[in-house]
């Protein structure tokens, strides 16, 4: 799940949507172009990957308004993190593409809408659904500041420190994302085969776990009478 900032000043035509996307993804209301401008302007919070902001225009809203708008916001986001919402007309169709923004035609099958948004999302994912390297270990929307053994969600930036044991697991599970690893596997590769108790390795997988439940997009599975699995949502 990632995060998305919905900036639409009607509310009674986007209550349905957000409750839909409410599911998929971390949604935030936002009032209208001018209350954005304002809130970036303030700094409140400056999003970080995994965000998308989804702008609702109209045929009510003046070109000049709208590009006022749009400029202000893009001193602060970039054209990959802004998308406009609506059935343009022509002219703020051209002014959209002006800016390099994508548009999408206000959703009628919000379902259809979700899954176009999640493919949205993949495009502008940097790299693949997992990574390792020496420094960071990436998932879905969680990085591992493997130097500093701190766990970041980067749709809202929150933190969790991680224990050196938890990087090593979070390394195994993220080489193996979507697949199970059983007890033995995870034992030879985190405890470099010395015997451990059940109790021990349980108790880790069950801390990991309350950390992972921030992220939005992962979570850790157990595979009951087989070992763990790291589900990364697509």
């Amino acid at each position: 799940m990632s995060m998305i900032w919905l900036v639409a000043p009607d509310e009674k035509s986007t209550s349905e949507l957000t409750d839909v996307l409410s599911g998929l993804f971390a949604v935030r209301r936002i009032g209208g172009l001018l209350s954005l401008t304002r809130l970036l302007k303030l700094n409140e919070m400056r999003p970080s990957e995994g965000f998308l902001c989804l702008i609702f225009i109209n045929e009510k809203h003046d070109l000049m308004e709208m590009h006022s708008g749009i400029s202000s916001c893009l001193n602060a986001l970039t054209a990959t993190e802004m998308t406009i919402v609506g059935n343009l007309t022509d002219e703020q169709l051209k002014l959209a593409k002006n800016f390099g923004l994508d548009v999408i035609p206000e959703p009628t099958d919000h379902t259809e809408f979700s899954r176009l948004l999640r493919c949205s999302f993949q495009r502008r994912r940097r790299g693949p659904i997992n990574h390792v390297s020496d420094n960071t270990i990436r998932v879905g929307d969680i990085e591992v500041d493997r130097d500093r053994s701190l766990m970041r969600v980067l749709a809202t930036g929150l933190e969790e420190p991680l224990t050196p044991k938890e990087v090593r697991i979070m390394q195994v599970l993220t080489l193996a994302a979507n697949k199970t690893i059983g007890r033995d596997e995870l034992m030879g590769k985190v405890w470099a085969g010395l015997r451990v108790s059940t109790s021990t390795i349980d108790s880790h997988m069950s801390r990991l776990r309350k950390k992972i439940e921030q992220s939005f997009e992962c979570r850790l599975e157990t595979e009951y009478g087989s070992g763990w699995k790291l589900a990364v949502r697509d």
